[in-house]
């Protein structure tokens, strides 16, 4: 499902999580396999020992069964959760989207963000991911995890958050800064690197 863009929005960058969080699921994922090849060639041997033949059938019937339910918990569902999230940035929305047939989704209006932190893990620094954690003001945070390339994205969401007009800080209202006597009002810097640093962004 696509993105309903508002008039004069467009979409930054569009990615998944961090492809990290898959290793141990498919390590888990090899394991079984092992496990299940191993189980299913004793139980498939022509000569089996007294009294284990007529139990053959039913213990490789049940040893596929058991694998199968095993990958999808430990791989197959994992791997859908991370194939149904995204997170999008456009020029005045971060969203993380998840799920397939049940979607949710969580969003955030750049023009509300006062700060952009990043928190790593020893293992996300060498795969270079991390949270970004967004300080909404009066004690709001949201996380999202595992974004890939995380510095990256924050400078794409620093540029982004710079390049937004300066009615947008108002809630979307016209306004036009403006002195009485028709000459440009000076209070207002409209330099990115200035709103940047008035709002603690990093």
């Amino acid at each position: 499902m696509r993105i309903r863009l508002e008039p004069g929005e467009h979409v930054v960058v569009r990615t998944r999580p961090d492809l990290r969080r898959l290793i141990l699921p498919f390590c888990g994922a090899l394991v079984i396999l092992a496990a299940g090849g191993f189980g299913l060639g004793v139980f498939s041997r022509s000569q089996l020992p007294l009294g284990w033949e007529q139990w053959a059938p039913a213990m490789v019937t049940g040893i596929l069964v058991l694998a199968l339910l095993l990958l999808f918990r430990v791989f197959i569902r994992p791997l859908l959760q991370w194939a149904g999230t995204r997170y999008i940035l456009t020029s005045r929305r971060l969203i993380r989207r998840a799920g397939f047939s049940r979607r949710s989704e969580r969003e955030v209006r750049l023009t509300g963000i006062f700060q952009i932190i990043i928190e790593q893990s020893l293992m996300e620094r060498f795969t270079r991911g991390g949270s970004l954690i967004i300080d909404l003001g009066r004690d709001r945070f949201l996380s999202f995890r595992e974004v890939p390339q995380v510095y990256t994205f924050k400078q794409y969401m620093v540029t982004a958050i710079g390049e937004l007009p300066l009615t947008a800080m108002f809630d979307g209202v016209d306004m036009e800064a403006e002195s009485m006597d028709g000459t440009d009002d000076d209070g207002w810097d409209r330099s990115g690197d200035e709103r940047q640093q008035r709002h603690g962004w990093n």
